[in-house]
C-alpha cells in the first residue's frame, strides 16, 4: 500500500527539509530518547533519518487503509 510521510525537520547539520513528502513508506521508527524519526522507503531500502527535537506536532491518520504521518 502507497503509505507516505511529510516531514519539517533536520536531516543534519544545517541541512533542513520543510514539508517534504516521502512516499511508498514501509518503515517509521520513532526514537524519543534520540528525539529522531527513522523512515524506510521501498526505493531500494532507502533509510533517512529526522531530527524531531522541534517537532511540536506529530499525527498519524489512516485513511482507506493507507498511513498518513505528518511530522512538524
Amino acid at each position: 500500500m502507497p503509505h507516505q510521510l511529510t516531514v519539517t525537520g533536520k536531516t543534519g547539520p544545517d541541512r533542513t527539509v520543510t514539508a517534504q513528502v516521502l512516499q511508498n513508506v514501509t518503515q517509521v521508527l520513532f526514537n524519543p530518547d534520540l528525539k529522531q524519526v527513522r523512515v524506510r522507503t521501498s526505493e531500494s531500502g532507502n533509510i533517512k533519518d529526522f531530527d524531531i527535537t522541534a517537532a511540536t506536532t506529530i499525527t498519524v491518520s489512516v485513511s482507506a487503509g493507507n498511513y498518513t504521518f505528518s511530522v512538524a
